[in-house]
């Protein structure tokens, strides 16, 4: 069964963002529907897909060649 959203460390591990990095992507909005379940921040495997592919937005605001 397909995991439908992930915590920092494993969003960590599938994108080689820094949990720093993708805490900052949450507060700015870049992680939309990222959502808080008590202490832990969960990232849907969606919104990471999108974070990971070819153009997609990087950490700095900036597009990737």
């Amino acid at each position: 069964m397909k995991k439908l959203a992930v915590g920092l460390q494993e969003a960590q591990e599938m994108t080689g963002i820094s949990q720093v990095t993708l805490r900052r992507m949450c507060r700015a909005g870049k992680i939309i529907k990222a959502v808080r379940v008590g202490r832990r921040v969960l990232i849907p495997v969606t919104e990471l897909e999108k974070l990971v592919k070819p153009g997609a937005v990087s950490g700095t605001g900036r597009t990737r060649a």
